[in-house]
């Protein structure tokens, strides 16, 4: 017998589908999980780049609390991220948005989804989770499924926890021991940084000696290392315990580059931490992003990061 599980309500409220038979896989695959999947038919919504008018995606996003009434807790999917959510920020019920946080709303999805996820945070300090969605994770064909991808998104969304452990994720540069706890905020980087200097980014008392997780896709190194500059600038990279780097792939290096990549990106954001008197501390090879194996992180949550013995934790406290 298929576990009972939380139902999901799938929602649009970025860009459009390019490829609805990995939506038809998608769901499919969660009722194989035990889910009842709600909201099928915006799959199919198309406007210009997005899923649906601007007033369709953010109807969408604001029935969200209505649907606790009916369904009771329940997850709501993002089918797929690109471009979109910035356009709707001003018009998000935030208030009934964190009410039904706490009845029971999961909001689970990743890249455009963080201006999401990172406004609610800011703007009520509720938490979400920057994990998986529909077409890209759980709507690939069988061969390119990824057991790890769902296995912690059914423990984020069963047990509303993470706990996590890798010999592959590890200090840029500080080899020994380290613990911190704080809270765990972030997503992707270019969206962080379109947020800053907005009312959707968190208050720094709500991210204080936090642990920022990032990623980023279709980025060159120069440019992660200019946001970066933006978020360090700013004040927020050298008051967090730690940064943790996800996945950042699809860029291309050329001759003009002459040696500089992304450790050398990093290296010199870890120069300049220290030159400020940050002790900030800058981990590796976190499996998030876009990529085939991620995590599924709860943003707004205080968590636990260790690496003892040459190995990596994080855990919700």
């Amino acid at each position: 017998m298929k576990p009972s599980r939380l139902p999901v309500s799938l929602f649009a409220p970025s860009g459009r589908v390019m490829d609805t038979q990995s939506t038809h896989r998608g769901v499919e695959y969660l009722q194989e999980l035990g889910f009842e999947v709600h909201n099928t038919h915006c799959i199919n919504r198309t406007h210009e780049r997005f899923a649906g008018l601007d007033a369709e995606r953010i109807m969408e996003i604001n029935d969200l609390p209505k649907l606790v009434s009916t369904l009771g807790p329940f997850v709501a999917l993002a089918v797929r991220g690109g471009y979109g959510l910035t356009r709707l920020l001003r018009m998000i019920d935030w208030d009934s948005l964190a009410i039904a946080v706490d009845q029971g709303l999961q909001i689970v999805g990743h890249s455009d989804l963080t201006a999401l996820e990172i406004g609610l945070f800011a703007k009520t300090g509720r938490k979400s989770f920057s994990g998986p969605m529909l077409s890209y994770d759980f709507g690939c064909v069988i061969s390119d499924r990824s057991a790890f991808t769902t296995q912690y998104f059914l423990k984020a969304v069963d047990q509303s926890s993470l706990n996590f452990s890798h010999d592959q994720v590890s200090p840029f540069q500080i080899p020994e021991d380290f613990k911190a706890q704080g809270v765990l905020w972030g997503g992707n980087l270019s969206i962080l940084n379109s947020l800053l200097g907005t009312s959707y980014f968190p208050d720094n008392s709500l991210i204080r000696n936090g642990i920022l997780f990032i990623e980023d896709v279709n980025e060159h190194p120069y440019r992660v290392e200019r946001m970066l500059f933006q978020l360090l600038q700013s004040g927020i990279l050298g008051s967090q315990q730690a940064i943790l780097f996800g996945d950042f792939s699809s860029f291309q290096l050329s001759s003009l580059d002459n040696g500089f990549d992304l450790n050398a990106c990093i290296a010199r954001i870890q120069d300049e931490l220290k030159s400020i008197g940050s002790s900030t501390t800058i981990f590796t090879n976190l499996p998030f992003g876009h990529c085939r194996d991620k995590l599924t992180m709860p943003v707004g949550v205080n968590c636990q990061i260790s690496y003892q013995n040459q190995t990596f934790s994080l855990e919700t406290l």
